[in-house]
């Protein structure tokens, strides 16, 4: 039959004589100690001793989730209808172009080829346009918007 012991690290052990060793050498170590210290230095002392308690009564369980119920996760994110929204800006890089969308609330979307809209996928970003396939009642159309001058007075 086999038997296992629970053993402490290494690290663990050295750290347990030499806190012992510290804490028993320190007092004894002084020249003029009286023989009551020398007394008082070979008890053990106690670093600190941790009491804590808990009193549960009329008290809520602090592991408790403060929220109450299921949790509802939403995966797909408000898309965007491109028939509400104002193309405003396009942001190119080497790689990757981005347009730049608002809606009448004032709220912006970022876009790039291949995200998803409302009934339909970005397909192309252009100079100053957006274009995307959109297909409403077994119909497919493509939809593009163009960028929005308002430094000619062109408002919302």
């Amino acid at each position: 039959m086999r038997t296992s012991r629970l053993r402490l690290p290494r690290r663990a052990d050295a750290l347990v004589v030499a806190l012992t060793v510290a804490a028993t050498a320190l007092p004894a170590a002084s020249s003029g100690a009286t023989p009551r210290a020398k007394a008082h230095a070979k008890r053990p002392t106690k670093l600190r001793e941790n009491s804590y308690y808990y009193s549960a009564f009329n008290r809520r369980d602090p592991f408790r989730s403060l929220v109450s119920g299921a949790f509802e996760r939403e995966d797909r994110m408000d898309q965007v209808d491109v028939s509400a929204v104002e193309l405003v800006g396009i942001v190119r890089g080497d790689l990757d172009r981005f347009a730049l969308l608002e809606d009448e609330k004032g709220f912006t979307y970022v876009l790039r080829v291949g995200d998803r809209v409302r009934r339909g996928t970005v397909i192309a970003i252009g100079e100053n346009t957006l274009t995307a396939r959109i297909t409403s009642f077994g119909q497919t159309r493509k939809v593009t918007l163009h960028m929005v001058d308002r430094h000619k007075g062109e408002s919302r």
